[in-house]
């Protein structure tokens, strides 16, 4: 009999549990700018869902879209007109093969935490991404959140190529041309650790489904 098996067992159970009793839940607020544009965003984060908000710029929610980490289910909801819908996106069919990822030894405090800048690039795209990583991984919501939403721009594109980015969360990304000019940035703001309440994650009464 092998009795190192349910030892095993036990051990891999209790080191899933302190993982995950160490995932961060709370809210992250962030900016996205391009060339022509800078909007606000904020995630409301748990283990099993997230919440995205998009601001107007009085600071109100124009959008929000709920997202299911177990599931993948994606739901767009629409404030103004007060509808919601179900959302399906197909992967990217980018031939991303090419990317080169590098971790590198620079560091730096940001919002006060510990980050390390990670880069990919890319060189027939004529693109370089950089991010700068918290240096601590129980971020794992982040990945799950980029493999349901089926993302297309760059930032999260390249970040996936990374092979060890599970439970990592850039803080602050970017995307330049191999001459250095930016084309876009995200950038957190805010980082509030904090138990959010489960209504965050319900469509609100009264709204009603949109069918295309």
């Amino acid at each position: 009999m092998n009795f190192l098996k349910p030892i095993t067992l036990t051990l891999c159970l209790i080191i899933t549990t302190i993982i995950m009793a160490q995932n961060f839940e709370g809210t992250i607020e962030f900016t996205k700018k391009n060339h022509y544009d800078e909007t606000k965003y904020i995630y409301y984060v748990t283990s099993s869902m997230v919440r995205i908000d998009e601001l107007k710029k009085d600071g109100t929610v124009s959008g929000t879209m709920l997202i299911d980490l177990k599931t993948k289910k994606v739901t767009a909801i629409n404030h103004d007109r007060k509808l919601h819908m179900n959302i399906k996106s197909k992967p990217s069919v980018k031939d991303l093969s090419k990317c080169e990822t590098f971790k590198t030894s620079e560091k730096k405090k940001i919002l006060g935490y510990n980050c390390v800048k990670w880069t990919v690039t890319n060189k027939d795209m004529k693109t370089k991404a950089e991010y700068w990583v918290i240096d601590n991984g129980n971020y794992f919501f982040f990945k799950s959140l980029l493999s349901a939403l089926n993302r297309k721009d760059k930032e999260a594109l390249f970040f996936m190529q990374i092979p060890e980015n599970a439970g990592f969360f850039p803080i602050v990304g970017k995307t330049t041309g191999l001459d250095g000019k930016l084309k876009s940035k995200l950038e957190t703001t805010k980082m509030t650790k904090k138990k959010i309440d489960a209504n965050k994650f319900k469509i609100p009464t009264g709204y009603k489904e949109f069918k295309s």
